[in-house]
């Protein structure tokens, strides 16, 4: 059978959120410097798409949103599955390597693969998968252990016998033509220089913090002489709630207000970015920024993992809880890794205290 290190043409499967993909990223790097000259192309969600061209590891991608995952743009016309095997079937792929979190079911996705005729398909999979993958890595976690997302991605690379680096962290990266337009759009809004990133903005109700916690904790930063900006794709009810009646010169509500491109701008150019387990967080992370994140007590494998980030976790209101079994097993074991959880009241004293313990001295307060 053809191996790995011989792949010329390898399509990569990450169907999940930006963050998941950012995550992969350490993987994707390692995979380009093990396979060199090898195409490597990714089949992800619209969701994800906004972060591809950061990543500076993917040659191409297939933009797709399937049922099976929990995402916004979901198509019902059975046909178009056909259609994108056909599409992947095309690109004649050499071999098809499948990410997921232990609480997934590869099979849909490496149906796919199957019916795209990819000959390797690799992954890691709880049960049996007989003939849909011809490496199976059967799943340990979490009823053994639980690895964070970048080393289980990793450790699947080195289960299909290729060298890696397990400390290895992904990066991201910002074509030039977009760094010069950065500082524009930073010029343009009249930021200063010293300024904090605040995200209350999640895809998921159960990971919304406290409303009035959050708006007690911006008030805070505004208060210690920080200048606050606060970042969120649209306008929501809670969003609205975490801001309200929040008047103050170093305070900038930039939600809904920012593409991508200008979304990494305000996280690079920031002293500090204090937000929930989603996207912004994963970006600050990647960019070495010092970042705090307030975790919604459920999946423990996305918690921030750069040298710089700090991570508070809250719990989730019972009725808001999965029904995923695989995660209620975790709840119900208390395989958090030893992650406690806290009071909103005491998250925003701790988030408080740690960004005084990090920035330099903060501009003066405005009126």
């Amino acid at each position: 059978m053809k191996k790995w290190q011989q792949c010329k043409n390898l399509l990569l499967i990450r169907l999940d959120n930006m963050g998941d993909v950012i995550m992969n990223n350490a993987a994707f790097a390692t995979l380009k410097e093990q396979l060199p000259g090898c195409k490597l192309t990714l089949l992800t969600s619209s969701m994800a798409a906004p972060i591809l061209p950061y990543l500076d590891t993917i040659d191409e991608s297939i933009i797709f949103d399937v049922p099976w995952m929990k995402l916004k743009d979901v198509t019902n016309k059975e046909t178009v599955y056909f259609d994108v095997i056909e599409k992947i079937r095309f690109f004649q792929f050499d071999g098809c390597i499948l990410f997921s979190v232990y609480s997934q079911n590869i099979f849909p996705a490496a149906l796919m693969a199957y019916l795209a005729a990819i000959p390797l398909r690799g992954g890691y999979a709880r049960e049996n998968p007989y003939h849909l993958l011809t490496h199976w890595i059967p799943d340990p976690e979490p009823l053994r252990y639980i690895h964070h997302q970048i080393k289980r991605d990793l450790l699947l690379l080195e289960h299909l016998g290729l060298i890696v680096n397990p400390s290895r962290l992904p990066t991201l990266h910002v074509p030039r033509s977009e760094a010069i337009q950065a500082k524009e759009f930073l010029t343009k809004i009249g930021i200063p220089d010293s300024f904090i990133v605040v995200n209350f903005d999640v895809s998921e109700s159960k990971r919304e913090f406290p409303a009035e916690q959050a708006n007690r904790l911006i008030r805070q930063c505004l208060a210690s002489g920080h200048t606050v900006v606060s970042t969120g794709v649209k306008p929501s009810p809670y969003l609205q709630s975490c801001i309200a009646g929040i008047a103050h010169n170093n305070f900038y509500n930039s939600i809904e207000q920012t593409s991508i491109h200008e979304l990494i701008s305000l996280i690079t150019n920031a002293n500090a970015v204090i937000s929930l387990n989603t996207g912004v967080a994963h970006v600050a992370c990647a960019f070495d920024k010092p970042t705090c994140v307030l975790y919604a007590n459920s999946n423990p494998q996305h918690g921030p993992w750069s040298q710089y980030s700090v991570q508070f976790n809250f719990e989730i209101p019972q009725i808001l809880k999965s029904k995923n079994e695989i995660i209620c097993y975790v709840d119900r074991e208390n395989l958090t890794q030893g992650a406690s959880t806290l009071q909103a009241e005491a998250i925003v004293e701790n988030t408080v205290n740690w960004l005084a313990s990090i920035t330099t001295k903060p501009v003066a307060a405005g009126s």
